[in-house]
């Protein structure tokens, strides 16, 4: 077994947009990665992290037992890796970005590497897209799943978008993410940029999302109007219509959010989100496009496009949040 360090070139991890699937990478040094070869000792999956513990030797050739972060089994699934890709017992290289607090503290697992070749994707960034179903959908209804960039590119337009004086000052509070710490999932529209699978159905009066992400799902109500009185929640209150075969959603009534658009940017109750569903032409894919209005924080609305592809054939994970897997990254930031 041997651990060999070796530093690569931030430009070739993406370093800006290198956020986690539901975390700030502050813990981690994105700008730079290491390299661990070992045996795997342990593969734990789950959501909303996988974990895993490479037995290998450190600088000074002293056995040590390295704990690594990976992304949600719920994300990681849509990219192709299963529970059976990778087992305890395996020989493995590793590349991973290592924690800021320096050696003999959890690293996050960026792709592995078998004895036989076989790359495994850990991190959102590293998934493979897989190939097109041949299968075509006729609505917004059925298996779906967002492109696999569309969350961290959602992060650099947060990163590029004018904040308010409040906005600023919220901003640098940096916010821990003690929600997802407790099984909390983001509202919309990072939600809906998670490359996991979602579920939707139709019916004469809803339009249900179910995501494979802590138990989330939305329901959107059709031809009606907002209550006068909201309850404030999470998700908000959706309304929708059909424009054609496009989904129009209005949603508002939200709960005060200290990272309510992902990557520690916060949002108010103030916030508004407008999102349009429409089935691309070819049936294979759906165009969503956002905008998000919250004058408290932000100078101007955000609007913001993706992709979903058609895919029928795809399976949640099947796993629910684990409380004590998310409150790991808690203890260990």
């Amino acid at each position: 077994m041997t651990l060999r360090h070796s530093l690569i070139a931030s430009s070739a991890l993406g370093a800006a947009s290198l956020a986690a699937a539901h975390h700030s990478p502050a813990m981690f040094d994105m700008s730079t990665s290491i390299v661990i070869e070992g045996t795997l000792t342990k593969v734990a999956w789950g959501n909303p992290h996988t974990y895993l513990i490479v037995e290998t030797v450190d600088a000074s050739g002293r056995p040590v037992m390295q704990n690594v972060e990976a992304g949600p089994t719920a994300v990681l699934g849509t990219g192709g890796v299963t529970t059976s890709s990778v087992r305890a017992g395996e020989h493995v290289t590793l590349r991973a970005a290592p924690h800021r607090r320096g050696p003999g503290n959890t690293v996050l697992g960026l792709e592995l590497t078998k004895a036989d070749g076989t790359v495994v994707p850990l991190h959102v960034r590293s998934l493979r897209a897989p190939a097109r179903t041949e299968a075509v959908a006729t609505s917004i209804a059925g298996t779906w799943v967002s492109d696999s960039r569309a969350f961290v590119s959602f992060g650099d337009v947060m990163r590029a978008a004018p904040l308010t004086d409040a906005g600023q000052a919220a901003r640098s509070d940096a916010a821990v993410d003690a929600a997802r710490s407790a099984c909390v999932p983001y509202g919309p529209p990072p939600l809906m940029l998670l490359p996991v699978t979602t579920v939707v159905e139709t019916s004469d009066d809803a339009v249900t999302f179910t995501l494979d992400w802590m138990g989330a799902r939305r329901v959107v109500h059709l031809n009606v109007e907002h209550p006068p009185r909201l309850e404030p929640s999470l998700l908000g209150h959706s309304i929708g219509r059909w424009d054609g075969g496009a989904l129009v959603v209005d949603t508002l009534g939200f709960t005060a959010q200290a990272e309510g658009l992902a990557f520690d940017f916060p949002s108010s109750a103030s916030k508004r989100v407008r999102e349009r569903f429409a089935l691309a032409p070819g049936g294979k894919q759906l165009d969503y496009e956002v905008t998000v209005d919250d004058p408290e924080y932000f100078a101007a609305p955000i609007t913001y496009r993706a992709t979903w592809d058609y895919r029928p054939e795809q399976k949640s994970s099947g796993m629910a949040c684990d409380p004590a897997v998310a409150a790991q990254f808690t203890r260990d930031e």
